[in-house]
């Protein structure tokens, strides 16, 4: 799928997409003429269960003291325990299902996962759930390389972006004797670029994942930077940005899922300046600002904005007592579940729509900052921070400082996009 011609099609494509996108239309998933799966290295990239957490974090420690450590934490270690070696076992099974079909493979886990090992592959099996296909993503710069997921724990991970969502292992040989077949759909998930302009540049990265699992039991996640921060006055920061000049830097990482920009303790107000789709910059105060693609609609931002039967029963008894031509709504009536699930439906978009979802978190209206539209769709989005510890979060799982004076650039682009697969 990496020949000329495959190319071809894919920028035709992309064209033909952009253009029904600007007429407004909902497109479908992206489907090739003929669709093939033949490669011949493949890369498994495997989830770090949380029993593989609990011993990274306790390595100084034997097996019976993390047990007596876990138990007495109230964790089930044997149910910890049971469900790492599901997942390995379901690993090594889809691994054998590839070598049967003369596929080279390689195992890797988070901390192996690197630039190199995703360019050694032609496909990329992201063995986990949601997070670990966001992983397995996060390597893939171009649209050309097929990421696939499986989820190997159906019962315990929905796996939105799985081939098979809830499906057991059993059924994963079916679902990979139809991917060599030809048997599916290829899906071009929605990307979103980020670019930050700031003195220094982009500044240092954290990896909050990894960042949590390294840490000592006793310390939080921020602890030590925050204290280096809060001992830093704010002349001293000022006559430091005097130096530094200032630069733009494309964040390495393409965010499949979301971005979130706002203070890194969620106790705190987040201050910026927010533009959509080249309005004014208008300041904005509230608890952070996210902003997703379809893929990650069903997430975070569903959550955020999505309406409960308690709220729409408030409303309803407002108006009911507030109108006498408004019937009477009880609060088992089935209009309230209607209204509920119209409403919450409408959050969710799909996946391959080349737009972002934005929307700012309990904003703060007053006479200084006046009300504004506080979510909406958009393809590009700048935003200017005033804060003095802020980050930018793409997908949860990588952190760049975001502090005030930085401005950052999301744009979605039809060749960013992550090449996946759909059965029909």
């Amino acid at each position: 799928w990496n020949g000329p011609m495959t190319k071809s099609i894919l920028s035709l494509r992309n064209l033909d997409r952009v253009l029904n996108q600007s007429r407004g239309q909902m497109t479908s998933p992206l489907i090739s003429p003929k669709a093939e799966f033949r490669p011949s290295k493949v890369l498994i990239v495997a989830k770090t269960t949380r029993y593989q957490m609990e011993k990274r974090l306790a390595s100084s420690v034997d097996d019976d003291t993390l047990h007596s450590i876990l138990v007495n934490r109230g964790t089930d270690y044997n149910r910890l325990l049971s469900k790492h070696n599901e997942h390995k076992a379901y690993v090594k099974y889809l691994e054998q299902l590839l070598k049967n079909r003369s596929c080279e493979t390689r195992i890797v886990e988070r901390f192996d996962y690197d630039e190199g090992a995703a360019d050694w592959a032609d496909a990329i099996f992201a063995a986990g759930g949601d997070g670990t296909f966001l992983l397995a993503s996060s390597k893939i710069q171009t649209n050309e390389k097929p990421v696939i997921g499986i989820n190997t724990d159906p019962q315990g991970s929905e796996g939105h972006m799985c081939l098979l969502r809830k499906a057991p292992m059993e059924k994963v040989d079916g679902a990979i004797d139809r991917l060599f077949k030809g048997d599916f759909q290829w899906l071009f998930r929605t990307r979103i670029r980020i670019s930050v302009t700031s003195e220094g540049g982009l500044g240092e990265s954290t990896p909050l994942h990894s960042s949590a699992m390294n840490r000592e039991p006793s310390t939080t996640r921020w602890e030590g930077r925050g204290r280096d921060r809060d001992n830093c006055s704010r002349s001293q920061r000022k006559s430091t940005r005097i130096v530094n000049e200032r630069s733009t830097e494309d964040v390495p990482i393409l965010s499949l899922n979301e971005v979130f920009l706002g203070e890194s303790l969620s106790s705190r107000v987040s201050y910026f300046q927010l533009s959509i789709d080249g309005g004014p910059l208008l300041k904005q105060k509230n608890s952070g600002l996210t902003v997703c693609t379809g893929s990650g609609s069903t997430s975070w931002y569903f959550n955020i904005n999505k309406l409960t039967r308690e709220s729409v029963a408030d409303v309803l008894s407002l108006a009911s007592s507030s109108s006498t031509s408004f019937p009477s709504i009880s609060s088992s009536d089935s209009l309230i579940d209607t209204i509920c699930s119209q409403f919450n439906e409408k959050l969710m978009f799909d996946p391959d729509l080349n737009k972002m979802a934005f929307c700012i978190r309990d904003p703060i209206f007053n006479s200084t900052f006046t009300q504004s539209k506080s979510r909406g769709f958009a393809t590009d989005i700048k935003v200017c921070s005033r804060g003095y510890d802020s980050h930018l979060v793409v997908d949860g799982g990588m952190s760049y400082p975001f502090n005030d004076g930085s401005e950052a650039h999301l744009r979605v682009l039809p060749e960013d996009s992550l090449r996946t697969v759909v059965f029909r």
